[in-house]
């Protein structure tokens, strides 16, 4: 092979391994932004504990409005463990995995399977906690929406950098998923997704 077939190659080769660490690092932003605003929601939730009455930072009248957020059932779906620790653990997990990425390590099939899962896991359930904001607690927690995006991020990124690894492929649905996100038509689905919500969220505060 001639050197500019081994050039091409190099180039080639560069451009597989560095495209994964730049979403990597969209993961990694991400996941720091989710934590911190779950952290923020933990130190809340624990002051209002203390003081029923207390004014939250983001307590802005009645429709945004974290202390009536954080007081409502939904807010604690697994019982004594509020949905901000949870999703405190799973940004956690993200964090980590993606970040080990950033830096160089080489993500198995198994490790993105299961960190793309959580993230499924929690896009599904961001968009069922919304509708019980929106249509029956009847408010608006900011730091939820801020999470909520966060967490379509790294939804987008986690199938970008499954791509790049050539992990999209092997069945039906890894070979579908990979044409869409090579064609760029998965973000459709993430923005109109997105769409949906704030559609959704808008009707039911408005009833």
């Amino acid at each position: 092979m001639g050197h500019g077939g081994r050039a091409a190659d190099h180039r080639d080769m560069k451009k597989m391994t560095s495209t994964p660490r730049a979403w990597f690092g969209v993961v990694v932003v991400a996941a720091v932004v989710g934590m911190a605003s779950t952290i923020i929601q933990i130190v809340e939730r624990v002051e209002l504990a203390e003081n029923a009455d207390a004014n939250l930072l983001c307590d802005i009248n009645g429709t945004f409005s974290c202390g009536n957020v954080l007081t409502a059932w939904q807010s604690s779906v697994f019982g004594p463990i509020p949905n901000s620790a949870i999703g405190l653990s799973v940004f956690a997990l993200t964090l980590g995995v993606a970040g080990a990425g950033v830096l160089g390590s080489q993500l198995s099939k198994a490790g993105w399977a299961v960190a793309t899962f959580f993230a499924g896991f929690m896009a599904a359930f961001t968009v069922w906690f919304l509708a019980q904001t929106s249509f029956v607690i009847g408010a608006v927690c900011l730091y939820c929406l801020v999470i909520g995006t966060m967490v379509l991020l790294i939804n987008i990124s986690w199938w970008r950098i499954g791509n790049r690894l050539g992990y999209l492929e092997g069945n039906w649905f890894l070979d579908a998923a990979g044409w869409m996100v090579r064609g760029g038509t998965d973000l459709f689905v993430w923005i109109g997704l997105g769409v949906i919500v704030a559609v959704m969220m808008v009707a039911g505060l408005a009833i």
